[in-house]
């Protein structure tokens, strides 16, 4: 199947079997990842979301995939406009990062644009309320891993934890309680 073929199923409604397949083809092809960004950060709704959920999965399942592309991820994090997108754009540089925090320091220490960057952007959609739930979480747990080189954000987190839950949904409060509980232990 040629590139062009896997880009226009793009366009259809995916269950999750065929998102899996599409991501088994499109990370063998040699433009298939790029392909997926460029179509993810086109800006066009349905389209952007399908190939960013296939892109998710051909990077989680191909964690080498996923190293090569970690800074690539990072610079389009902020100028993501579709929550969508930025879910699974945000859930792929989160696993990076857990995954490869204390290799990478120099990423995300004080003197880093891109996390500088990255933490105001967490922090803006962490207190918009037009960001769902799921990108929240997301952003939640990258602030934690930057807590670790940025000491200012383990002493601001627990009050922007509690800023978030006031008024907030049953989605909200379920997400504080299963990341304060998976930090805790």
């Amino acid at each position: 199947m040629d590139i062009d073929s896997l880009s226009e199923r793009l366009n259809y409604s995916l269950r999750k079997n065929e998102v899996l397949q599409l991501a088994q083809f499109f990370s063998t092809h040699p433009m298939g990842v790029d392909t997926l960004f460029e179509i993810s950060l086109s800006g066009s709704g349905g389209l952007a979301f399908h190939a960013a959920w296939v892109l998710e999965s051909c990077l989680m399942e191909n964690p080498h995939l996923l190293d090569k592309n970690a800074h690539r991820l990072l610079t389009h994090i902020p100028d993501l406009k579709n929550n969508s997108v930025r879910r699974h754009f945000c859930k792929l540089f989160k696993t990076w990062m857990v995954k490869h925090h204390m290799e990478t320091c120099s990423w995300f220490s004080p003197q880093s644009a891109d996390a500088e960057t990255l933490i105001e952007v967490c922090y803006d959609w962490l207190l918009s309320s037009d960001v769902p739930v799921s990108v929240k979480a997301h952003c939640l747990e990258i602030l934690q891993v930057l807590s670790l080189y940025h000491p200012w954000i383990a002493e601001e987190l627990p009050n922007t934890i509690r800023l978030i839950q006031i008024d907030s949904s049953a989605g909200i409060k379920a997400m504080v309680r299963r990341i304060t509980r998976d930090k805790n232990g």
